[in-house]
C-alpha cells in the first residue's frame, strides 16, 4: 500500500504565491515540485520544470508570474490506500513522475515520485535475488567480482 511510502512533508504554496517565492521553496527543501493547496485540497502541482519551460523559456518576469498562472491544474490523485501498481498504473496514464496522495475526504496527505517507487521495488527485488540465487565463493569469483 501507498501508505507506507508516501512522503508526507508537505512543500506547499498558495495559487497566489509568486514563481520567485515557490522557486526558493523548491531550493530551501531541496524538492522538484510543489503542491499547490487551498484548504488543505489540492488544486495543482508545480514543477522546476514548469517554472523553466512556462516562465523563463518565454521570458516571462517571475515578479509578474504566479503560481495560478504556471500550475499543472487539479493534477491526477492516488489515495494512500492504493496499491504500488495502481499508484503505477495512474501515473503511467497521467504521464507523471509525481503524483499527490489523497485521503479519504479528498484532503492532501503527501506525494509519491517515481523514486519513491523505484527504490521500494529494487528493495523488494534485491531480497528476492538473496532467496534464488545461488552464492558462490570461490576465490576466483571474488577476484573477478573485485
Amino acid at each position: 500500500m501507498l501508505k507506507d511510502i508516501v512522503n508526507r512533508k508537505l512543500v506547499t504554496a498558495e495559487p497566489s504565491a509568486k514563481i520567485f517565492d515557490v522557486a526558493k521553496l523548491m531550493a530551501h527543501h531541496d524538492v522538484g515540485s510543489v503542491l499547490v493547496v487551498e484548504d488543505k485540497k489540492i488544486k495543482g502541482i508545480i514543477t522546476d520544470r514548469d517554472i523553466v519551460m512556462r516562465c523563463l523559456a518565454k521570458s516571462v518576469s517571475l515578479d509578474d508570474c504566479s503560481v495560478e498562472s504556471v500550475m499543472t491544474p487539479a493534477p491526477t490523485t492516488v489515495r494512500e490506500t492504493d496499491g504500488i501498481f495502481d499508484c503505477i498504473e495512474t501515473m503511467k496514464s497521467a504521464k507523471v513522475r509525481r503524483i499527490p496522495v489523497v485521503d479519504r475526504s479528498g484532503e492532501v496527505i503527501g506525494i509519491v515520485s517515481f523514486g519513491d517507487i523505484l527504490a521500494v521495488l529494487s528493495k523488494e527485488l534485491g531480497e528476492l535475488t538473496k532467496g534464488t540465487i545461488p552464492q558462490v565463493s570461490s576465490p576466483e569469483f571474488e577476484r573477478e567480482a573485485a
